[in-house]
């Protein structure tokens, strides 16, 4: 079962914790890790060349809009993982962060991608046109917004963990001045989504599939040196002090909560979609009811 992932993030850890502790193999399942960038996460589901992808459950939402058939199954990250920092030498006033803004370069990840999503909501929200008072630069490859902004190719960077530590380590720039974890609360921002079809074809894998995640899941919660060693297993080349400052981040913003996904959870997703001009529904629109399957979810204990 490969699941495609559009960067290697700390936010994904449960899924690598699952992995790592076996507890896909005692499901009987042997699950791995793709990475591919540029939205090819989602068509790698929608060709047959992934069983699922971690990601938005807006990119679901986009896709059945065209006429896709997929739905998630569980959920991973419960916050939204982006920040938006500035380059050393560019100055935020936090008290006139909307006017600090005007006429600067905000490198926002690829387009149509959560990170660009949620950025552009939160522009309107301050009362920008993203248009028109800044100027977006997609960049496909996770990461690249430390070149862009260490090259002066933009200003502002809406980016996440681990590459927000990677950035703040090396000098590029500051502690975020703007965080979206807090700004949008609880968020269904990166779950488990496959097709409708690989659901009814074999429900009982999806059962074990949401168990063991569960399991890496309850995992890093509960223990975080082990977190960190799975973490400097799968980022080999961050710097200890990253890894470790970035999980103190991750914790502290609440990441995990479970593998449960909330109607308010998805409504907060779907409603952010949709205010920034991404998500244009058809004739059936995305709901809890036809884009979520947690049939799947282990009972509470």
């Amino acid at each position: 079962m490969v699941i495609a992932e559009p960067v290697h993030g700390i936010g994904y850890l449960p899924l690598y914790a699952a992995i790592d502790r076996g507890y896909f193999s005692k499901e009987g399942l042997d699950v791995q890790t793709t990475t591919l960038t540029g939205g090819a996460h989602v068509n790698a589901v929608l060709s047959g060349n992934a069983w699922g992808f971690i990601g938005g459950i807006e990119s679901a939402a986009i896709a059945n809009a065209k006429g896709a058939q997929l739905e998630s199954v569980a959920g991973v990250v419960d916050r939204a993982n982006v920040y938006w920092v500035a380059r050393k030498g560019v100055t935020i006033n936090p008290n006139d962060i909307a006017g600090s803004l005007k006429g600067l370069r905000i490198a926002a990840s690829r387009h149509g991608g959560s990170v660009e999503i949620d950025t552009l909501y939160e522009l309107k929200q301050l009362g920008l046109d993203p248009s028109k008072d800044v100027k977006i630069i997609n960049n496909d490859v996770s990461g690249s917004e430390l070149s862009l902004l260490k090259s002066g190719q933009a200003d502002i960077a809406a980016t996440s963990e681990p590459v927000l530590g990677q950035g703040v380590s090396q000098g590029v720039w500051g502690e975020p001045f703007v965080s979206l974890p807090d700004a949008l609360g609880k968020f269904a921002y990166s779950d488990i989504v496959t097709s409708k079809a690989n659901v009814k074809k074999d429900p009982e894998a999806v059962k074990k599939f949401v168990k063991a995640l569960s399991q890496g899941m309850d995992y890093v919660i509960s223990n975080h040196d082990g977190a960190e060693k799975i973490a400097e297993k799968e980022f080999p080349n961050m710097q200890p002090a990253v890894i470790k400052s970035t999980l103190a981040r991750t914790y502290k913003d609440k990441f995990w909560d479970g593998v449960d996904i909330t109607d308010a959870a998805l409504k907060v997703d779907l409603t952010v979609a949709r205010a920034a001009g991404l998500l244009q529904d058809s004739s059936n629109p995305a709901t809890a009811k036809n884009i979520l399957d947690l049939s799947f979810l282990p009972k509470p204990q």
